[in-house]
């Protein structure tokens, strides 16, 4: 053949190094916005008067706004998840780090859902300390988040897709080359015409001449 056939080995690697890589698409720009709002959450009233990094890093502001343990749990996974994981996968498209951090965002999607009805069903919302802007601003960063996530984590690249196709070409070449070096080992085994007889001709010729 003109063209050397890759082994399916070589290219069953570099599948596997394409797939630690995401195609993040239109959906970078979507992430990246959530990123932007969800920081700029951070800085206005998560719950009474205590802004979303009073949450983060709990303090007097916290206990006097009475913040939730749903309400912490809900920062910190969304902070994990959008501010740090989110930023990375948006700087370097691993996979390794989109993974998680859309595991983060859905944990934290659903923590904020606790963290509302919870607040909305204690004495502590009566007593006028209710949520704030702020929190609703994350929470629907969040919520974006979590979907952009999803074809990012689950559709294959087009480097990985071309692979995956070479892969299966290959898988096909190799087999039809074993099915045709088995049948030439066959048929070199049965044909005459490749049996090494030069010993027992020579012979025969020696005893014509005595």
């Amino acid at each position: 053949m003109a063209e050397e056939k890759e082994s399916a080995q070589d290219l069953a690697r570099q599948e596997r190094e394409a797939s630690k890589s995401v195609d993040l698409g239109t959906s970078r720009w979507v992430l990246l916005g959530c990123v932007v709002a969800y920081l700029v959450a951070l800085f206005l009233p998560f719950a009474a008067d205590a802004s979303g990094w009073q949450v983060l890093v709990p303090g007097e502001a916290s206990r006097q706004a009475q913040v939730k343990v749903t309400e912490h749990l809900f920062v910190w996974f969304s902070f994990l998840g959008l501010a740090v994981l989110t930023s990375l996968v948006v700087a370097t498209k691993r996979f390794a780090l989109a993974a998680p951090g859309w595991m983060a965002t859905t944990i934290a999607l659903i923590l904020s859902l606790l963290a509302v009805w919870l607040r909305r069903s204690s004495a502590t919302y009566d007593a006028g300390l209710h949520h704030g802007p702020g929190i609703y601003l994350a929470i629907a960063a969040v919520a974006v988040a979590v979907f952009a996530y999803i074809p990012v984590v689950v559709r294959r690249t087009p480097a990985q897709r071309e692979l995956a196709e070479r892969l299966r070409n290959a898988d096909q070449y190799d087999d039809v080359a074993r099915a045709q070096a088995s049948a030439a080992i066959s048929r070199g085994e049965d044909n005459p015409l490749l049996v090494d007889d030069r010993r027992a001709r020579a012979a025969e010729r020696h005893r014509r001449h005595e």
